[in-house]
């Protein structure tokens, strides 16, 4: 039987769009081809949702105004404004619903317009959410969606408080790049990148926008330590990339979007990043310990949060507690050990194919 699967995405931050695409090649790796990936923000409102990713990157700068609005919306749920929210992007999604004809609705972003359209047929299309954070914001629940594919057995206990059947909950993780699975010889990866033998790789991952102010600072003090090589990379952040570059310190590297960043990954000791669901994800499937840069309130410091209590990274809330923890930690072979430890306990495997199974199963029914 072939599936017409309708996966729709948000472009607030990079990881919406990853768990998308990771989610569609997992569907095409298993022979279903009529696959479609939407980002229903900007196709339905181009001009609007530039405006909110304009906000949201400028949210970093304001973490009291974007906690207000994260935790404050949570409120909302059950209110009357909700249901602006609840219409955003329903006529787009309702046009391509008609011509695609999909026989289930898959959200990487908590769109409530899937919600409401039907098939040719008139009957609710079945719709499954995949929460792409460590902690579940209450705009992903809805009693009228069919199953959430989550990240933890402990986010799993919170959705049964909130009284949501566990029949309908599947912990399966958050889907990542296969690539992050795939043993690499680090020999050969330092070779490719061109680093020292010998020299432990810090790697500085600055996020999709490059938020993090003093990474400037961060990477001269790191590069103080011979011992140590670091790598940054910079996304799509040109600006950042040349004022790094510039610096001339021989054991830093400067990286703008690479495409095989999991390399990085595999033979750093640790990582200096932001905390968002899919970064961190990424990190589990190589148990690569890590340095979480001062989270701004919300979903960032929920996971954060749960990272820290699980021994799997370091807080750290400005570039002196950077510098510092990262040099304590690379020093300290047995807490690097253990946070690896703690990492592997935590990782799901192959989390898009146990979506895509369950998917099908619950389809196929």
């Amino acid at each position: 039987m072939d599936l017409n699967i309708l996966i729709t995405t948000a472009p607030f931050g990079n990881g919406h769009k990853m768990v998308a695409t990771a989610l569609k090649n997992a569907f095409i790796n298993k022979g279903y081809s009529n696959v479609f990936v939407v980002d229903l923000f900007t196709e339905a409102h181009p001009k609007i949702t530039e405006t909110i990713k304009k906000a949201y990157i400028k949210s970093y700068d304001f973490g009291e105004a974007y906690s207000k609005l994260y935790y404050g919306s949570e409120k909302l749920t059950d209110k009357k404004v909700i249901e602006l929210y609840r219409n955003f992007g329903y006529k787009k999604l309702n046009e391509i619903s008609r011509e695609f004809k999909p026989d289930v609705i898959i959200n990487t972003f908590p769109i409530l317009a899937s919600l409401k359209i039907k098939s040719h047929l008139g009957e609710n299309i079945p719709v499954f959410n995949i929460v792409t954070d460590f902690y579940a914001h209450k705009l992903w629940f809805s009693e009228e969606i069919d199953k959430y594919y989550i990240a933890t057995d402990e986010l799993q206990e919170e959705l049964k408080k909130m009284n949501i059947p566990v029949e309908k909950t599947v912990v399966s993780g958050i889907p990542i790049r296969e690539a992050f699975e795939e043993a690499e010889s680090i020999s050969k990866l330092y070779r490719k990148y061109n680093f020292k033998k010998g020299k432990k790789i810090i790697l500085i991952n600055s996020g999709a926008f490059g938020v993090f102010k003093d990474t400037k600072k961060v990477c001269i003090d790191l590069c103080k330590n011979k011992n140590i090589q670091v790598a940054v990379v910079c996304g799509n952040n040109k600006l950042q990339k040349l004022k790094l570059e510039s610096l001339g310190l021989k054991n830093l590297k400067v990286f703008g979007f690479i495409e095989n960043i999991d390399d990085l990954y595999k033979i750093a000791c640790c990582m200096i990043t932001k905390s968002g669901g899919i970064t961190l994800s990424e990190a589990l499937a190589v148990q690569l310990p890590l340095i979480i840069i001062k989270p701004i309130p919300g979903q960032e410091k929920e996971n954060a949060l749960f990272f820290e209590k699980k021994g799997a990274a370091i807080i750290a809330n400005n570039a002196y507690q950077i510098v510092n923890s990262t040099i304590e930690l690379i020093n300290n072979p047995s807490l690097l050990n253990a946070m690896k430890k703690n990492m592997k306990k935590m990782y799901n495997k192959s989390s898009s194919v146990k979506i895509v199974e369950d998917v099908v199963e619950s389809i196929e029914r």
